[in-house]
């Protein structure tokens, strides 16, 4: 009977933490770029024996030990926004990460919701600095009107004609990994990822996030369904010890 409730209670576990990744999910349906997270269900037997009539004895565990990021990008709209960017499948923006040893890490985002902050530097919609392909942030005169090129290049119309005031860093993120993944959404490799020249923008467009609202609420009623599941197998063996207790003292 402590198998059956060990298992329910692994069960209760990980359908507990498919549930939170699924709101999280849900709460980030309409941020741009996004990408989802899909927890990794497995099975375990744990202490598989074999007992004296020749059976085996053993303790079943449900475990949901990591995290994936599927890859396949959201539906790019079109905006007609000057400085909104939809990258191209495989390609990363560059963008100022968290200070860590007094230094800022480079981290790596699709979201191309971009602004001019106070500052006078060019950001995404979350208020991370943008990076160029030197890694430095691209600052911009006030009142400048940007021109984003397909190429990444940020540009402005200036006096004596165009300006150029920087190129966005623009990576290949097929090397990015599940455990890059930092809890806002941004990917932080150990090492920062060097620009890819190949890499294309299209500027007028948005891309949104790879899930909708509509799935993540289905799988969401999905999982807490299995939770009650579980709830009842542990509420059910319960019942059932109390009974087998009950006919041993009437036994007795």
């Amino acid at each position: 009977m402590d198998r059956l409730i060990y298992t329910a209670l692994t069960g209760l576990s990980a359908r507990a933490r498919e549930s939170l990744v699924t709101a999280n999910n849900l709460a980030n349906a309409q941020v741009p770029g996004f990408r989802r997270d899909v927890v990794a269900q497995e099975g375990r037997y744990l202490d598989a024996r074999a007992s004296a009539d020749g059976t085996w004895e053993a303790r079943a565990q449900v475990g949901s030990p990591s995290l994936s990021t599927p890859q396949q990008p959201g539906k790019v709209a079109a905006t007609g926004r000057e400085l909104d960017i939809a990258l191209s499948d495989r390609h990363w923006l560059a963008v100022q990460g968290p200070v860590v040893g007094g230094a800022a890490r480079e981290g790596y985002s699709r979201r191309g919701d971009l602004v001019v902050n106070r500052a006078g530097v060019l950001a995404n919609g979350d208020g991370r600095v943008v990076l160029n392909a030197a890694g430095a942030p691209i600052s911009v005169p006030p009142g400048a009107q940007l021109v984003i090129g397909q190429d990444g290049t940020v540009s402005t119309m200036g006096a004596d004609g165009p300006q150029i005031l920087g190129k966005l860093k623009l990576v290949d993120g097929t090397s990015l990994q599940s455990r890059d993944k930092a809890g806002d959404g941004l990917f932080l490799p150990q090492e920062p990822l060097p620009a890819d020249p190949a890499a294309k923008v299209e500027s007028g467009a948005l891309e949104g996030a790879n899930l909708t609202a509509a799935e993540a609420l289905v799988q969401l009623v999905e999982e807490q369904r299995g939770f009650e599941v579980n709830a009842r197998l542990i509420k059910l063996a319960s019942e059932m010890d109390e009974q087998g207790a009950q006919l041993m003292r009437l036994n007795g």
